[in-house]
């Protein structure tokens, strides 16, 4: 037989056997068999279908492969028939592939997918599905198998990419802290898909979520449901939305869950569906609430501590301060400090001190502790701080900046050495801290606590602080504390508690409520010092504060506090009360004379006298300096009134020993005002200014006497104040104007200098004279500015003068203490030499008490005049206390003899006698003289016989305007 016959019969056999298993269709198996256009259809089919068709006989030897077979095993029909795997394939192959076989064979069986990668015979490696069925004769008996085998190894490979990319979706997924899903774009939003890891992370099964359709949105926590129903309108218009909300757990517990959702939109940007994915950040939040409870309470304790602290960056800038830090800075929060330096504060001037501080702190990483170091605050005074600075570090130990605490210490520098000593280590210490649970347990102490209360943790750890009870308050202030702390959030104040040992002390404590995020008590932050030796101490502070110290009278502060409660009682009472205010005349006296040393023995002396001259229910208080006020509590009878203030004069007016010996016997007198509550003031400001007028009003009746106060001393000082602020006005306005009152040689009768006086003409009181407006001048300080422009008048007058006669005019001009103490360094003589004067064109007049107080500035403004030509003379020479002794220690030129010695100088002999002693003196210390206030030839004449060297009066003109002046001047020329 042919090989073409025996595939003919070998294929019809093995699809007819193959195409039944029973008996009944043998008829069409043997009308298959007889039909050769059918069987030879069916072979082209099998040359040129895809697949790898093959039959094998009982033994396992190929009886049939189609074209395809043929390619696979790269060989003949011919060399293929006939033999067996083992001849195409690798032993464990073939093996394998005959194993299958026989289970076809043996068994009967029918193998519907036999997957095995098969090597070409062109070396490619392909991957094979293949069917293995029985092949039986027409009796039924299998006479061998048919195989059918499909190349699937693209597919296969699609297959392994795909299901590579499902496991690690699938492992993604199942190892993912998020939960992926889609759910419907409408309420209740029902879940379309959920991924597996949902069991893992909330314990529920997927099928409960997209089974039950508002599912999602019932087991959002109640507290938070309608936020995130609120925030679906803006997923809707933005596309996306965050939530965190608290969603409930299989097993009953609420976990945080963070949602991140988008709209998924179809290509007509309709909105099909909303995709999302659920991440627990339950210990995220955790942490987040410990975070801020440790945050609060970390500035709960900085911000309540008794010290200031600081922390900057690298540059020294400030990155946080607690409340203390800032107001110190002049700042209202902490928060006006950051990203400044020290240099933008009132500190500027030890800012480059403390910057180089902090970078030897953050280049060395090596803490300050303890140092002293100044501070200017912002009301321009200097306190003294103990500072410490350290290292500031980040989580991994870097240095980032420095943190600094600093403490006033300014009040225990000025004590003495024990003060200093208990100070330092009272304020060394730290503050202790006590932490309770929301029941008020123990939970927490710092060794502060131990060292100040004696007890350790194991002692008071689960206790309730009331077992430090002193039992010296009441059940209502422990009531009141609670009510208050609940309120409020905090308590601070003094309280007494019992140490362990068994004493009580004294503690300066607060109390502040820490909480949760939801207002729930987290705990209780306790702090307080022992405040026992403090409280001792500001006893000795509050004496100190309110009595002073020389006298041990109450001061200002305690006589204001009890002269107000005094108003108040006799208020209530109806009752009046007195209030007397004295001033010791010429005090200054004994100060300039006999030394601060021996003044203060007499104002000790004055305020034993004074205590003596009245009641027990007085107050005796020492205002300041020479100063001194009484109150006389319930008692509005003048005469007794008087009687008291009479005999504080005659007290006061007894001599006080106040030398060694007791040889010399020293006199003050005093002025003493005096008002009466409520006819001249119905409150403290009133009563004392008042009463300052009525003393005021006694010193200039004469002194060594008491006023009453009066209506008119109102009105008169009403009537200074207008003044003054007229005079104010006058500067600006120019209506003040220097006349020339002229001097002339009492030799030659020729005017030789003159004195630059002062003239006022207001506005609406037409002229004011001097002795008005001078003194007012003084008190307000604006005789600093009178005087300059008296001065640069005169010079101006003086240059034009020059210019226009040839030669100076030397014009004196007066010169107050004020004015001389303001003056800077080589004023006046600088303006001299800018218009081309000489120095002793002009001459400075000055009073004998001037040069009395001997100070450094007006020794070396003497100086300065002397050595740049200006002269001086002495005014009113003789009028004061007079000595001999500066007149030869300065360099005096003219002394110019009062015009009170002058107006008598006919009549009186003693004057005569003063005048004639005061010219032969001055002349032996080569002073020339000047007589003021020359009214008549006859004491024209008696100067001349006296040898005095100048006139200036009325005799011959009184004070005159700059030309009226000149035109003098000009008439003695021609």
């Amino acid at each position: 037989m042919s090989s073409e016959d025996k595939l003919k019969t070998t294929t019809v056999e093995a699809f007819a056997a193959s195409s039944t298993k029973s008996k009944p269709n043998l008829e069409t198996n043997t009308a298959l068999s007889s039909s050769p256009d059918i069987i030879l259809g069916m072979q082209t089919i099998l040359e040129h279908v895809g697949a790898y068709i093959f039959i094998k006989d009982l033994a396992g030897r190929y009886t049939y492969v189609n074209q395809s077979v043929q390619e696979l095993f790269g060989a003949s029909f011919e060399d293929i028939i006939g033999q067996d795997d083992s001849h195409f394939f690798d032993l464990n192959l073939s093996d394998e592939l005959m194993r299958n076989d026989r289970c076809v064979i043996e068994y009967e069986q029918t193998i519907q997918k036999e997957e095995k990668t098969i090597v070409k015979a062109t070396g490619e490696e392909r991957i094979y599905w293949t069917v293995k069925k029985p092949v039986r004769n027409q009796r039924g008996d299998v006479i061998g198998m048919c195989g059918i085998s499909t190349d699937i190894t693209e597919r296969k490979k699609a297959e392994i990419a795909l299901k590579k990319m499902n496991d690690r979706l699938d492992f993604l997924l199942s190892s993912s802290p998020a939960i992926i899903y889609t759910c419907h774009a409408v309420p209740p939003y029902a879940t379309t898909f959920i991924s597996a890891n949902l069991t893992k992370i909330l314990g529920y099964t997927a099928q409960e979520f997209l089974n039950t359709p508002d599912f999602w949105i019932e087991h959002i926590h109640p507290e938070d449901r309608n936020q995130v129903r609120a925030g679906l309108p803006h997923l809707i218009a933005h596309g996306k939305h965050l939530y965190e909300y608290r969603f409930q757990h299989r097993n009953g517990n609420w976990v945080w869950l963070r949602d991140e959702l988008y709209v998924t939109k179809d290509p007509e940007y309709n909105i099909t569906e909303l995709t999302g994915y659920f991440i627990d950040i339950t210990n995220r939040k955790k942490k987040e609430i410990a975070i801020n409870e440790s945050r609060n309470l970390l500035e709960t304790i900085i911000n309540t501590a008794p010290v200031r602290i600081f922390w900057k960056d690298k540059k020294s800038r400030f990155l946080g301060c607690n409340q203390a830090f800032a107001k110190d800075a002049g700042a209202v929060s902490p928060e006006e400090i950051i990203g400044k330096d020290d240099y933008q504060f009132v500190w500027k001037k030890q800012a480059e001190s403390y910057r180089d501080d902090d970078r030897q702190v953050i280049n060395s990483g090596i803490p300050m502790l303890n140092y002293e170091e100044p501070q200017t605050t912002p009301d321009g005074k200097t306190i003294w701080l103990k500072t410490s600075k350290v290292p500031l570090r980040d989580i991994t130990r870097g240095t980032i900046g420095v943190l600094g605490i600093y403490q006033d210490i300014t009040e225990q520098k000025q004590k003495d050495d024990d003060m200093r000593l208990a100070a330092t280590i009272y304020n060394s210490s730290s503050e202790a801290i006590m932490v309770t649970d929301e029941s008020n347990k123990i939970i927490a102490i710092n060794p502060a606590f131990t060292r100040i209360t004696g007890y350790e943790l194991a002692d008071v750890a689960g206790k309730n602080p009331r077992i430090f009870k002193s039992g010296r308050h009441s059940k209502s202030f422990y009531t009141k504390m609670w009510q208050h702390l609940l309120e409020k959030g905090y308590w601070h104040g003094e309280i007494w508690d019992r140490h362990k040992s068994g004493y009580i002390h004294a503690k300066w404590l607060s109390i502040s409520i820490i909480r949760h995020t939801d207002s729930s008590i987290y705990c209780y932050v306790a702090q307080f010092s022992d405040i026992t030796d403090k409280k001792q101490k500001d006893e000795l502070i509050l004496n100190q504060a309110n009595y002073d110290q020389l006298t041990k009278l109450p001061n200002r502060n305690l006589f204001k506090d009890r002269l107000d409660k005094e108003i108040t009682r006799s208020n209530r009472n109806k009752l009046s009360l007195s209030l007397l205010f004295l001033d010791l005349d010429h005090f200054k006296d004994i100060n300039d004379t006999l030394g601060h040393d021996k003044g203060d023995e007499l104002l000790k002396e004055v305020a034993r006298r004074l205590l003596s001259c009245v009641r027990e229910t007085d107050t005796v208080a020492r205002i300041g300096g020479d100063e001194f006020a009484i109150i006389l509590p319930e008692i509005d009878n003048k005469l007794r009134i008087e009687s008291i203030a009479q005999h504080i004069i005659q007290e006061l007016n007894k001599a006080f020993k106040l030398d060694e010996h007791k040889i010399i016997d020293h006199h003050i007198s005093t002025s003493v005002g005096i008002v009466i509550y409520p006819e001249d003031g119905t409150d403290l400001k009133s009563l004392m200014k008042h009463v300052d007028q009525a003393m005021y009003a006694a010193k200039l009746d004469g002194r060594n006497r008491f006023n009453y106060f009066t209506r008119s001393m109102q009105l008169e000082a009403n009537e200074k104040m207008a003044i003054t602020h007229d005079l104010r006005k006058a500067i600006t306005n120019n209506e003040l104007q220097v006349y020339y009152q002229p001097i002339l040689s009492l030799n030659h009768d020729r005017i030789i200098k003159a004195e630059a006086l002062l003239r006022w003409k207001h506005p609406q009181r037409g002229m004011i004279s001097p002795d008005t407006f001078i003194p007012l001048a003084e008190e307000s300080g604006l005789i600093k500015e009178i005087g300059e422009l008296v001065f640069k008048q005169s010079i101006a007058n003086i240059k034009q003068w020059h210019s226009q006669l040839g030669y100076i005019i030397q014009i004196s001009v007066n010169m107050s203490p004020i004015q001389l103490n303001s003056l800077k360094k080589n004023q006046w003589s600088d303006n001299l030499a800018r218009l081309g004067l000489p120095g002793n064109s002009i001459n400075v007049e000055i009073t004998e008490g001037l040069l009395l107080k001997d100070a450094p500035v007006i020794k070396e403004r003497l100086q300065e005049f002397h050595n740049s030509g200006i002269e001086v003379s002495i005014d009113d020479f003789g009028t004061g206390f007079s000595s001999l002794a500066y007149l030869k220690k300065f360099d005096i030129n003219y002394l110019k003899i009062d015009k009170s010695f002058i107006n008598h100088l006919a009549d009186n002999g003693i004057d005569r006698a003063l005048v004639e002693a005061i010219i032969v003196m001055a002349h032996k210390l080569d002073i020339e003289t000047i007589a003021e206030g020359v009214e008549t030839k006859e004491q024209q004449d008696l100067l001349i016989e006296f040898g005095c060297d100048y006139k200036q009066g009325f005799l011959y003109s009184p004070a005159i305007s700059a030309a009226d002046f000149f035109k003098l001047i000009d008439q003695q020329q021609s």
